[in-house]
């Protein structure tokens, strides 16, 4: 009788236990990381830049196809190059929100501690008022109902960076340069402000200021480890991998390939998750004093839908891809 009541007992409660386990399966698992929707960042491109970022990532694309390292298509379209601040995720709602946060912003602010210019060949440190005043004898008048306005940021893109390590790496940057040294305070206190407000993920790590201009994610073979006949692999081609494209309409091909927005996101940062990482040593040496572009201006913040659209011209034919821009803001 014992016996009995005791099997009974354990019956329920193995019963119980398997409920509880199904209820709990209709549940997110706890520290379920939401999914990214869109990025703040600093745009890159502009008419002077364009034609400077384009040279430099069209001898890449040639120099990557030629030694076979990675897939040309790792390397990235000239119009989605720019400096990412903080990625978000967001819903109909927050992205109101972001909007009027956006709109709102006292880009001046977050200049505040930026008071100083130096001067050039000197190196020497001065109030920016007084500066103007050595220069031209006159102490210029202030004007009413005028805010201040920063100086502008003008950068410039130089190497080739492994975001991850040099021998094991799936992504490539070209790193900015800024002799004012203003941009990393400038872009951590905006990186702040939104992260305060809750909109922008709090990654716990130090920002790392960067312009991709290769990332594997986005050369990820259709129906990778796939079944056998799909067409969907890379076949072996001297030191290189070859594209074994499918056979029908070629854009189809083309999209097939293209990383789906979850894995852009992952595809971001050091703990960048990718198909493939390879050694980058001998384009990070050959790209040691390159310079990508002189003289980019940053004047505005801008942000983005994750997932760059392909532009296209009048014969069908990819062009070049951008992100969307949702909102934008210029100082």
């Amino acid at each position: 009788m014992t016996r009995r009541s005791h099997d009974s007992s354990k019956s329920k409660s193995k019963s119980k236990s398997k409920n509880n386990k199904h209820h709990n399966n209709n549940h997110p698992k706890a520290g379920k990381k939401p999914q990214l929707t869109h990025f703040l960042c600093l745009p890159l491109v502009t008419e002077t830049t364009r034609p400077q970022l384009q040279t430099g990532l069209e001898r890449l694309g040639k120099e990557v196809e030629e030694s076979g390292v990675v897939p040309r298509k790792a390397v990235r379209p000239v119009g989605t190059l720019h400096l990412t601040l903080g990625v978000m995720s967001l819903d109909g709602m927050g992205v109101e929100g972001v909007g009027e946060m956006v709109e709102n912003l006292d880009v001046s602010a977050l200049f505040e501690e930026e008071t100083t210019t130096t001067e050039p060949h000197t190196g020497v440190t001065q109030p920016a008022a007084a500066a103007e005043v050595g220069k031209t004898g006159i102490e210029p008048e202030p004007q009413a109902d005028q805010e201040p306005q920063p100086h502008p940021l003008t950068i410039s893109l130089r190497s080739l960076t492994p975001m991850q390590a040099p021998h094991k790496t799936s992504i490539l940057y070209a790193e900015p340069v800024d002799p004012s040294g203003r941009l990393p305070g400038f872009a951590n206190r905006l990186r702040s402000y939104f992260e305060e407000r809750g909109v922008v993920v709090k990654e716990g790590r130090a920002l790392r200021l960067h312009a991709t201009v290769l990332n594997t994610i986005y050369a990820k073979p259709k129906n990778r480890g796939g079944k056998k006949g799909t067409g969907g692999g890379w076949k072996g081609k001297g030191k290189g991998k070859e594209r074994v494209r499918p056979k029908g309409d070629v854009m189809s091909a083309e999209m097939g390939e293209e990383a789906s927005a979850p894995e852009r996101a992952e595809g971001h940062g050091v703990n960048a998750k990718s198909w493939r990482n390879f050694d980058a040593r001998e384009l990070i040496e050959r790209y040691r004093d390159f310079v990508w572009a002189e003289e980019v201006v940053i004047d505005r913040i801008q942000v983005c839908k994750m997932g760059a659209k392909k532009l296209v011209n009048e014969s069908g034919e990819v062009v070049d891809e951008e992100y969307e821009v949702v909102f934008e803001k210029r100082f």
